[in-house]
């Protein structure tokens, strides 16, 4: 198996990074993550964190997380392959190919409600929050890797600028081959 590239991105303004590992916790990442962090084994996600964007556009800052990861590649799916297969998940996502600085990827975006348990949430009821989100999809150049990167909010009013910070970090992301490969591959650096 092609060793899993290194993950380069531009984190937007403000981006304060938050422990994947907590001592305190079985699971190493905080249960409201299992929105990204379901499918994936924990040890794929490269970064979790939170920002908040400010603009004209929202009164208040709004409140964004987010995640990113590298997970192999199932096969040689084209990027409207992955859109197809998205699709079939989750039929109600709005799911685009878009064309970042490393090439075509796929978008998708969803709005729903998360529920916070009653002992997260201290008062021994569901707490219901929106959640709106957007998925990126990445193909790394190696062909055997995805790169994934999730943003969400939970302000309806402020979505559409987070999603306009997250499609910024999004095309910042740079998949590279990891450095001990480099240094196999040229012995004399």
């Amino acid at each position: 198996m092609t060793p899993a590239p290194e993950l380069l991105l531009t984190p937007p303004p403000g981006f304060v990074s938050l422990p994947l590992h907590d001592p305190d916790t079985h699971t190493g990442l905080p249960r409201y993550v299992t929105w990204f962090a379901q499918s994936l084994p924990e040890e794929n996600i490269r970064l979790y964190g939170r920002f908040a964007v400010e603009g004209d556009a929202v009164a208040d800052p709004v409140l964004a997380d987010l995640a990113a990861a590298v997970v192999p590649l199932d096969g040689d799916d084209s990027v409207a392959r992955l859109r197809q297969r998205y699709r079939a998940r989750h039929p109600h996502a709005d799911v685009r190919v878009i064309r970042l600085a490393t090439g075509p990827a796929i978008v998708a975006v969803t709005a729903g409600e998360y529920r916070l348990p009653p002992d997260l949430a201290g008062h021994g009821l569901d707490t219901v929050l929106p959640r709106i989100t957007a998925e990126f999809q990445i193909p790394a150049p190696d062909g055997a890797h995805l790169a994934l990167m999730t943003v969400s909010t939970a302000n309806e009013a402020g979505c559409q600028a987070v999603l306009t910070a997250a499609m910024r970090v999004a095309d910042s992301i740079r998949v590279t081959r990891p450095q001990s490969d480099l240094h196999l591959a040229n012995p004399s650096a």
